[in-house]
Formats: C-alpha cells, structure tokens, sequence
C-alpha cells in the first residue's frame, strides 16, 4: 500500500509542477500581450460573480483578494484602464465606489480561462470536483505558508 501511495504522490508532484510550469508560460503570454495577471483574473471572476444588486466595493475586493487598498487601487486601474469594469460611484454611499463588468470583458482571454476550467470541470462528477477543489486549496494553503 505504501508504494502506491508514494506513485500517487509523485504523480500529483508532476502534476503540480507541470501545471506551475505552463501557468508560468501563460503569465509571460499574457503579460508580452498586457493582459491581466492571476491577481486580475481573480479580481474580474469575483466582480463577474456578484449579483447585480450587490455589487463589488474596492474594500471588498481588497478583502477577497487579500491585498491591501493600495495595490487593490492598482489592480482597479488596469481593469478599467482595459476597458474590462466600470467603476461608478457607490448610490449609498458618496465615498465609495462600486465594481461592475464591462459588457466588453466577455470575450476577454481571462474570460477565456474560466471558460476552459468551467469545461474542464464538467467531465468530472459534483464529487470528484470536490476532491480536486479540496486538494487545489489544501496545496495553496501549504504554498502560502511557506512563502
């Protein structure tokens, strides 16, 4: 049993690192391109994700992502800057902002990965999702651990 376990462990490691190998690929293409970064990507599903009427603040988005308001600044002003959200003033609140889509942020290449993942996704069953997704975030939390 021991050996089979240490063949599936070596499996998930090459696995791992020819993922990390290729998302480094992508980040240069996107980058030589000046398309967003991870960072963007995650910010632009998340402002996608939220409902209409609740739409996405800057302190939220900061949050979400994990970053301070400062760099949550910055990643606002390139999607913007891309033409890929509209920032409007908040309707309750004149200090703040809300984060909505662009209609043009569809056919955007970020766009185009969540779409590959989404049909990834959907030759695996609701359970093996789940097992993928637990392992995804188990490895992310050992990553940023060690950082």
């Amino acid at each position: 049993m021991g050996n089979m376990v240490e063949t599936a462990t070596s499996e998930l490691a090459r696995g791992v690192d020819e993922l990390r190998r290729v998302d480094a690929q992508l980040t240069r293409r996107l980058v030589a391109q000046r398309q967003p970064n991870e960072t963007d990507r995650a910010a632009l599903r998340y402002i996608s994700a939220a409902p209409a009427e609740q739409p996405v603040t800057p302190g939220a988005l900061a949050a979400h992502l994990g970053v301070s308001t400062a760099a949550v600044t910055s990643v606002i002003r390139r999607l913007a800057d891309r033409d890929m959200i509209v920032v409007a003033p908040h309707p309750d609140d004149a200090r703040s902002k809300i984060l909505r889509p662009s209609s043009r942020d569809a056919s955007s290449p970020a766009d185009d990965i969540s779409r590959r993942i989404e049909r990834l996704e959907s030759e695996f069953s609701p359970e093996q999702v789940e097992v993928i997704a637990r392992f995804l975030r188990r490895l992310t939390e050992e990553l940023s651990e060690s950082e």
